[in-house]
């Protein structure tokens, strides 16, 4: 039930064996790093699964509410087997058994499930159908080896039903990862990890986003179903800092300076990409000195927790529906945490290091996919959380988003010189 040995691109043949399998609609835009080697090597799958607690392991991953999950208790073992109906089947235990039956592993399978549809059944889109958002015309290429499983478990009433999704997604799995170094040596594509780059791209992996967000969030059910402690940074202020999201190391996709609104302000914190509803943590002990949003026109509007759901959908300021957090070490340090969805504290609490606080959301962006917006201050000034977290975050530099944004920004920056010297019309 491994991973898969690592996959790195070699150049593409000059004549490939088929015609590349390949979905019929780009998979959405994912961050990325430059280099693929920069991630530490993910953690193994723990033997001897028990159901109960992998049951509550997924439904953790899977969670949206405004409260926290308890975390994985010991239960009696599952006596689900897999002639139960999807319908009466908790999802846990869906993913489970399709894992065993196709032999991979069912941590992988579940955060695959969670970054193709949110854990959300019944949907059939451009993108895809169901939880795994399978996509049968991508294995229709002439002359290319069969899919896995019979024709009747392709067709899109089957693919909307859970459990037959889950099976079949794990099948197709299954088959990408006895077959991904061969293909990739047949038809080439950008550097990745492993298999479940294939299960987004097809044969030609063109980007290796998708797949950093699986592994990280099975990085995250591992550490809820083993209870792992949650690892920590020293630093210099006199206090440790946890990572606000699960799951560490997690990508900064942008960091302070970068530009935004074109130029005309800048950015003040980093951008943790995330999913929407994923827990967010205060990143040490402290208490809450804002709760609430930015509403146009109240860069600062409090609002009790048990309101604050009636904002997700308006229009806010930049930062949306946000929290900040004083922490009391040796020097005054604020933590914010930006663009949520929920959040579960109010003005005045003391929270501790690891404390859920709110839910990842997208309040308050203009673009960008969904995003933890993470500030730090010090003594009043801002500093890049990156820099203090370095075994936590990986900063924007290492991604290839940052060098777009910077070339964007020079290319701005050198256009407004060339305008400020340029002869002045009489």
């Amino acid at each position: 039930m491994g991973l898969g040995t690592a996959a790195l691109a070699v150049p593409a043949q000059a004549a490939h064996p088929w015609p590349a399998r390949q979905p019929p609609v780009a998979p959405p835009p994912a961050h990325q790093l430059r280099d693929v080697h920069r991630w530490p090597g993910e953690p193994a799958t723990p033997a001897a699964i028990d159901p109960a607690r992998f049951r509550q392991s997924v439904d953790h991953l899977c969670a949206r509410g405004s409260q926290p999950d308890p975390p994985p208790a010991p239960m009696p073992a599952s006596s689900t087997d897999g002639s139960a109906s999807s319908l009466a089947t908790p999802l846990g235990d869906l993913v489970r058994l399709a894992a065993v039956e196709a032999e991979i592993d069912p941590f992988l399978l579940a955060g695959l499930m969670f970054v193709q549809s949110g854990c959300r059944a019944g949907r059939e889109s451009r993108l895809g159908i169901g939880l795994l958002r399978i996509q049968p015309a991508m294995y229709m290429s002439p002359s290319a080896p069969a899919p896995p499983g019979e024709k009747e478990e392709w067709r899109p009433a089957e693919l909307l039903d859970p459990g037959r999704n889950l099976r079949l997604g794990a099948k197709v799995l299954r088959m990408w990862t006895e077959t991904h170094l061969e293909i990739d040596a047949a038809f080439g594509g950008v550097p990745h990890r492993g298999p479940v780059a294939h299960f987004v791209w097809g044969d030609v992996v063109r980007g290796s986003g998708a797949e950093d967000e699986v592994l990280t969030a099975r990085r995250r059910m591992i550490a809820f179903y083993l209870q792992t402690p949650e690892p920590s940074t020293a630093t210099q202020y006199g206090l440790k800092l946890l990572c606000p999201l699960e799951g560490a190391p997690r990508v900064a996709a942008s960091g302070p300076g970068e530009d935004r609104d074109g130029g005309k302000r800048h950015h003040r914190g980093i951008d943790l990409a995330a999913g929407i509803g994923e827990p967010v943590r205060a990143v040490a002990d402290g208490t809450v000195m804002f709760a609430g949003a930015n509403v146009p026109g109240v860069p600062r509007r409090s609002i009790p927790p048990d309101r604050i759901a009636r904002y997700r959908w308006r229009q806010l300021g930049p930062g949306g529906i946000y929290v900040c957090i004083e922490h009391a070490p040796e020097r005054h340090v604020v933590t914010c945490y930006m663009h949520l969805d929920t959040f579960s504290v109010s003005e005045g609490e003391k929270v501790t290091a690891g404390q859920f606080i709110g839910r990842v959301g997208r309040t308050g962006v203009q673009l960008s996919p969904p995003h933890l917006h993470f500030e730090l201050r010090v003594d009043d000034r801002f500093v890049d959380p990156a820099r203090c977290m370095s075994s936590l975050v990986i900063p924007p530099k290492a991604t290839q988003t940052y060098q777009i944004v910077m070339q964007a920004k020079r290319a701005r920056l050198a256009g407004a010189r060339a305008a400020a010297s340029a002869p002045k019309k009489l």
